[in-house]
């Protein structure tokens, strides 16, 4: 009944107020209604309240959070510096001791484990990277089902039998992997292209090792390198979702308590790229040839990153107008930023036919020199920004989204805010966009990576002048029904 009358007095009062609203908007002299042209600069994204959270466990674990009450449902990521680079001297090492962690606890092998989480509705995902390993775990916020998920969890993580009678096993998969590289255009030319940059640095090498590599790792190696890479010191934990901050503390620290005693592993070996530009050809069987240009770019946490990434957005622009729109060389081609952890690259990748590719590399090299003398226009930055103003809150809208953010904060030092990088990107201007990228890019400095068949090169077909939809759109005899 009360509930009833404070729902009664809320519509009178509001009748009372639209009614006093209405009253005067017979007084005032009224407006002519306008609308605003798309053309006109738009309100910029609104900065969120997601606030972040950030801990250190008196074991080294570093430990972020963020809350988000919607769902009644958690995530955890728990990462490692233990990637595939960190093992350059025995290939294969960190793949085989990531592989071996959800193999079997004390009680449960792989498929108990498996089992365990499905009957408590959660889910333990689990990736390897070059300069990290990273576990996932989801969870309803509920402590009947949270706390034994986590204590699973935890166990993998922290106390994993490492089962010799699993190694085989992993090893086979590894080398199946090796194989589905070895079939990859995409993924050789990749490899090549780090090569060029990375020679003799475990960047260069695949995230599975080499065969003779994974041949001869024993499990006292996986043992001594879990013991560690997987060191509490070595740890960090990113936690989203319905937990209060207490409930977080807790969550990162019984993480952490679970993991074996230890500090922070050493940083991977510094890079040092060849100055000299190179050009490495590979012949395959293939309709289409493989092309990647790589030179060396800023680490993730360098304050001229946001530039170079507009940049970056901008020339992507550029090159699909220019080679797909107008020319109908390529599907997709995309300049892009990576960052790791001891060095960042720009790559520009596409795929074309082969007897042209000679000529769209020049012709990329051309339009990459003309961008670095002129720089973006005001109208390419106003629309990337535009752009970007209205998809940053797409990316974090959900607890996943948010928990990629925060890794990536984590794991480079970033500050503690999700919209950071788009605020600062909102406040570029021309001026700075072009010293950041004759800052840090040559246009010469490439290294390149053709692969493909080998082919009669042609020059560039002429543009297409009526460009808008060059590549899909009907005959001029069909029309809409």
């Amino acid at each position: 009944m009360d509930k009833l009358k404070t729902v009664i007095k809320g519509l009178i009062l509001a009748a009372m107020f639209f009614s006093g609203l209405a009253s005067a908007t017979t007084i005032a002299t009224p407006k002519k209604p306008t609308l605003q042209s798309l053309k006109e600069p738009q309100i910029p994204a609104i900065h969120r309240t997601l606030s972040i959270k950030g801990y250190k466990t008196h074991s080294g674990t570093k430990i972020l959070f963020i809350r988000t009450p919607g769902l009644p449902m958690f995530d955890a990521l728990v990462s490692f510096a233990a990637g595939s680079a960190h093992t350059p001297h025995q290939p294969g090492l960190a793949a085989v001791t990531f592989s071996l962690l959800n193999e079997g606890v004390a009680g449960k092998d792989v498929n108990a484990i498996q089992a365990t989480f499905d009957n408590l509705g959660a889910r333990m995902d689990m990736g390897i990277g070059q300069d990290r390993t990273w576990f996932s775990l989801r969870s309803l916020s509920d402590e009947s089902r949270r706390a034994p998920a986590l204590e699973l969890f935890a166990q993998v993580l922290g106390k994993p039998l490492l089962p010799e009678a699993s190694l085989p096993a992993v090893k086979s998969q590894l080398q199946y992997f090796l194989d589905l590289e070895d079939q990859s255009h995409a993924t050789q030319s990749r490899q090549m292209n780090l090569g060029q940059l990375f020679p003799d640095h475990g960047y260069a090498q695949s995230l599975y090792g080499t065969r003779a590599g994974l041949a001869s790792i024993t499990r006292t190696q996986a043992q001594d390198f879990h013991r560690e890479a997987y060191a509490a010191g070595n740890a960090q934990i990113t936690l989203v979702g319905d937990l209060t901050e207490e409930e977080a503390q807790r969550i990162g620290t019984q993480i952490s308590a679970a993991l074996p005693l230890g500090p922070a592993t050493a940083a991977i070996q510094s890079v040092t790229s060849p100055t000299a530009p190179s050009l490495l050809r590979v012949e395959r069987p293939s309709a289409q040839a493989y092309l990647r240009l790589v030179q060396p770019s800023v680490l993730r946490s360098s304050p001229d990153y946001d530039a170079l990434q507009m940049a970056m957005r901008v020339f992507t622009n550029r090159l699909s107008n220019e080679l797909r729109e107008r020319r109908g060389l390529t599907y997709h081609v995309e300049a892009g930023l990576s960052a790791l952890q001891v060095q960042g690259l720009l790559t520009i990748r596409l795929q074309t036919p082969p007897e042209q590719a000679d000529a769209v590399l020049a012709h990329i090299k051309t339009m990459f020199s003309d961008f670095l003398a002129q720089g973006p226009t005001q109208e390419e930055l106003d629309d990337s920004q535009q752009q970007l103003a209205g998809s940053a809150p797409l990316n974090s809208a959900t607890n996943a989204q948010i928990l990629n953010q925060l890794y990536a904060i984590s794991a480079h030092n970033l500050p503690l805010d999700l919209d950071f990088s788009t605020q600062a990107a909102l406040k570029l201007n021309l001026a700075s966009i072009k010293t950041a990228l004759n800052r840090h890019y040559h246009a010469e400095q490439w290294r390149v990576v053709i692969l493909g068949p080998k082919a009669d090169q042609q020059p560039l077909p002429a543009p297409i002048e009526s460009a808008t939809n060059a590549m899909c759109r009907a005959p001029d005899e069909i029309v809409a029904s």
